[in-house]
């Protein structure tokens, strides 16, 4: 599990409330899901494509659906969920606005995490050797990662603005582990974000 998804959980428990009712999409092998059933008492749902996944959630005793998160979430109902988790997925979506777009039809807060791509030592290694840092690209080869979504900080708060999104809460992380909720030049100093959102 990267640090970026493992980070975050933290983060997400303390926004999540207790009770609430959870979709996880790309839940992986429902570590998040599990935390929050045992810490907060949510109700919770995963979405995941993988099936060993799959596997390990069923295992922890997670309700888990098996589908493309690409494909929609047309078989979910209007606001029925408090929150929607979108954590350390978005670079693989291939259709980032729709999702982003039916997380906050389906649940009241939308979650979710990026890697800013303008962070000043990823335009220093292109600057330098030629070629993107390998943690923006899940620690593979361009011909093997399944990111396709490089995006800033920038870039995403301006396609949140267009979308009629509000910010509701966030977090950046800078170099050497600290973490701020409004640093300056963010497109350059933070390395990833993690973002509470809803309707404007």
């Amino acid at each position: 599990m990267s640090t970026l998804v493992t980070r975050n959980h933290a983060i997400i428990e303390a926004w999540v409330s207790a009770g609430a009712r959870v979709l996880d999409l790309g839940c992986g092998d429902g570590t998040l899901l599990d935390s929050l059933m045992r810490k907060k008492h949510v109700n919770g749902l995963g979405v995941e494509i993988d099936q060993e996944k799959i596997i390990s959630c069923l295992r922890k005793g997670i309700c888990v659906h098996q589908t493309d998160i690409d494909q929609g979430l047309s078989n979910l109902d209007d606001m029925s969920f408090d929150y929607v988790v979108l954590n350390a997925t978005l670079q693989v979506i291939h259709k980032p606005y729709r999702v982003m777009e039916e997380m906050l039809r389906v649940g009241r807060f939308a979650i979710i995490s990026i890697s800013n791509f303008g962070y000043l030592q990823n335009r220093m290694r292109i600057l330098a050797h030629g070629r993107m840092s390998e943690h923006i690209r899940f620690g593979l080869e361009w011909h093997d990662t399944p990111a396709i979504r490089f995006v800033s900080v920038t870039e995403f708060m301006r396609s949140l603005g267009h979308m009629g999104i509000a910010v509701t809460d966030a977090r950046y992380f800078l170099p050497l582990g600290m973490t701020s909720v409004d640093p300056p030049l963010k497109d350059l100093l933070v390395k990833e974000a993690i973002f509470r959102l809803r309707r404007d």
